[in-house]
């Protein structure tokens, strides 16, 4: 293990002083903060959902420590945006409507957001409004229209913005198994509902919430601005891309499909986003993830992305997030926050693919309780994208591994590039319509490079920095590195 470790750090310092003598740059990125793409961004956050508790063996509780470690990692993060989904049946005892029934734990999730001003995406699954794929249940709707209600206006939850009705409706897997008409009878039916009860004012309809690998399900996006242009006040998709796909470039070429389908003046959002090795080109990746899920007790067979554990998820996510950006998309839900939320093919057998697993040290392993690195890359992109930012436009000379986006919010910037080649890379930032930045604060992400104090804080690689574009920035950076440039001052 000793010898791997120092070769691989030959091979950092290597590249590193190959990039140094290089005096002419690889990758020329350049910003445009005269051309905005987007101006108002949304924000960045997780799937945050009641967990599941019983697990089999073991039936467990979130102890008020950790649920004041999971404030404590969220307050660093600083997300803007989250989805909650739950199932309506929750709050139904002997047919009749419960609201008084809603789980602690679905409580203590939305307090925290409301405290903290986060916007929420709240959701039923889809199995409590649909019959067997066939019919919609037209009482359970109406049970759902009221639970939020009793959130919104008796809870006090003004954080819930919008409603995420039925879970990927094009997908054989879910409440409808892929029934257009079905799903659109359900939204038009609870939409009404809403109406009728008085809180469509505060509560749009989100949708269509389909899950996506290429361009041909962009129609579901085009019927819903066509055929129901009125229900909906948000748009959103989910994508689990093969690795190849995003660090190619590809696909921000397929996600763009979906965005130009938008009506004017609505916002797009990427719902859910994670990695899946489903390109023959990533077979390697794929094999060595199923070899980890043979060797972790707890990792579910179907459902577990175990390189959530190293630092390529983390600059594999940034490259997807730049790609969303820079298509106009205005936010992204990762999937998922925590692995004690959901099981698959056995109690104790967990979809292994948040930033952590909070009842580590209650029965999953102590070591599965720590932060994860993709944690503080996700947490650099959520915290210096704040609700409001503009986004300008950015070019990149050769895409070669490396991508790029601009930040701006009240006269603060974020600027971040990732490299996800496994060279390094020499990039040059330019901006000829960036004023002088001050008090910049430099992040870098890599292996080896990271900064970190405590449970789960980042600490600037360097600090009180001075950037002026127009004269340029020469960057070394090291092999699948993510480097963030912000003088937010937080």
């Amino acid at each position: 293990m000793k010898r791997i470790i120092y070769f691989q750090l030959f091979l950092c310092l290597l590249g590193t002083w190959a990039c140094q003598s290089n005096p002419n740059p690889d990758i020329v990125v350049s910003v445009h903060s005269d051309e905005v793409i987007n101006e108002s961004y949304l924000g960045n956050g997780a799937q945050w959902d009641p967990y599941q508790l019983d697990y089999g063996s073991v039936k467990l509780q979130i102890s008020d420590e950790d649920w004041q470690k999971l404030y404590d990692r969220l307050d660093f993060m600083r997300p803007q945006f989250m989805r909650v989904m739950t199932n309506t049946s929750s709050v139904v005892k002997n047919g009749n409507f419960n609201p008084k029934s809603t789980s602690d734990q679905l409580l203590k999730i939305l307090s925290y957001c409301q405290s903290r001003g986060i916007t929420v995406m709240f959701g039923d699954w889809g199995w409590s409004v649909i019959n067997n794929k066939e019919e919609i249940n037209r009482k359970y709707l109406a049970f759902a229209a009221r639970h939020v209600n009793y959130l919104v206006k008796e809870k006090g939850f003004s954080c819930i913005k919008y409603y995420n009705l039925i879970n990927e409706p094009n997908g054989y897997w879910s409440s409808v198994g892929g029934n257009y008409s079905l799903w659109a009878e359900a939204i038009r039916f609870f939409h009404d509902e809403v109406k009728k009860i008085g809180l469509s004012d505060q509560l749009s309809m989100v949708g269509p919430d389909v899950a996506i690998w290429t361009k041909d399900e962009a129609w579901w996006v085009d019927s819903c601005t066509t055929m129901m242009p009125d229900r909906f006040g948000l748009y959103d998709i989910h994508t689990y891309p093969s690795k190849t796909t995003v660090n190619s470039g590809k696909y921000g070429k397929i996600i763009r499909a979906y965005q130009q389908n938008v009506p004017k003046g609505k916002k797009i959002v990427m719902g859910e986003i994670g990695f899946k090795f489903v390109e023959k080109a990533d077979s390697l990746y794929q094999q060595e993830n199923k070899r980890r899920i043979k060797a972790h007790k707890h990792a579910s067979e179907d459902d577990s992305q175990m390189f959530v554990y190293d630092y390529m998820y983390g600059t594999d996510m940034a490259d997807a997030l730049f790609q969303t950006v820079n298509n106009a998309y205005s936010g992204a839900i990762i999937w998922m926050l925590d692995d004690a939320m959901y099981s698959k093919g056995g109690q104790d057998k967990l979809k292994i693919w948040g930033f952590w697993n909070i009842l580590g040290e209650e029965y999953f392993g102590a070591k599965e309780e720590v932060v994860r690195p993709w944690y503080y890359a996700w947490s650099l992109l959520s915290k210096y994208m704040p609700n409001g930012a503009k986004i300008f436009k950015v070019e990149v000379s050769e895409e070669r591994g490396v991508k790029a986006i601009a930040v701006e919010k009240d006269g603060h910037y974020m600027l971040a590039m990732v490299n996800v080649d496994k060279q390094p890379r020499q990039v040059k930032l330019q901006s000829s319509s960036l004023p002088k930045l001050e008090h910049i604060k430099q992040f870098i992400y890599a292996n080896g490079q990271l900064i970190t104090e405590g449970d789960h804080t980042i600490l600037p690689n360097k600090k009180d920095i001075s950037l002026n574009l127009e004269e340029g920035l020469q960057v070394n950076m090291p092999a699948e590195s993510l480097l963030v440039y912000t003088n937010f001052d937080y």
